[in-house]
């Protein structure tokens, strides 16, 4: 098992490729999370890893903190919710946001997120709810912050507020965070800065 990965990244995306040495680039899919916060091509990076093994292929699953691991991983052991499943809801949610509705049974949110419907939300809440662990924090290299920092679940909340999807909002942080590093030092300032952010996506 590959518990994680160091190198340079090479081309970056939900798929991403990363050089690890000797001649060698690795295929890392990653949630849009996740790939809004890779470091920029060139720049490196560690990643924490699950290697995901069928007969048809072995594909490598990557994350910047090793709570959204676990977090993919636990929602892997409820019937119905595969690799894909788990990635896609992780692209609209954060580990912890996703912690959260199940601690709370919160089914309505959960039954939006991609690939789960309401009994699946059910499910969820059921098999997940009562022995949810706490999810493991860490910090990306390559001078990547943990994605599930305070600063970060603060911002998130302002934007929610606004009405602004999970996914939507922490692209257009981690978009003002790649932008300029030290605007995560002032909740208010990152919140106008994403703002900034998904009116140029606008335009």
């Amino acid at each position: 098992m590959i518990a994680f990965l160091e190198g340079i990244v090479m081309t970056g995306g939900t798929d991403a490729v990363v050089s690890v040495g000797g001649g060698i680039g690795l295929d890392v899919h990653l949630s849009s999370a996740a790939a809004a916060e890779l470091p920029l091509p060139g720049e490196p990076v560690r990643l924490w890893t699950h290697l995901a093994v069928r007969e048809d292929a072995w594909t490598l699953y990557g994350f910047l903190d090793p709570g959204e691991r676990e977090m993919f991983r636990l929602l892997q052991t409820v019937s119905g919710v595969g690799p894909k499943v788990a990635m896609g809801m992780l692209s609209k949610a954060g580990a912890n946001e996703i912690a959260a509705c199940l601690r709370g049974g919160d089914e309505v949110a959960l039954a939006k997120l991609p690939g789960i419907g309401k009994k699946s939300a059910a499910r969820l809440v059921v098999e997940l709810g009562n022995r949810l662990p706490e999810l493991p924090q860490g910090a990306a290299a390559g001078g990547a912050g943990g994605v599930r920092s305070k600063g970060i679940m603060d911002a998130l909340s302002v934007l929610g507020a606004m009405g602004l999807a999970p996914g939507q909002a922490e692209q257009a942080l981690q978009r003002a965070r790649q932008a300029d590093p030290a605007v995560i030092e002032d909740t208010e300032a990152w919140v106008r800065a994403a703002l900034r952010q998904l009116n140029r996506a606008v335009g």
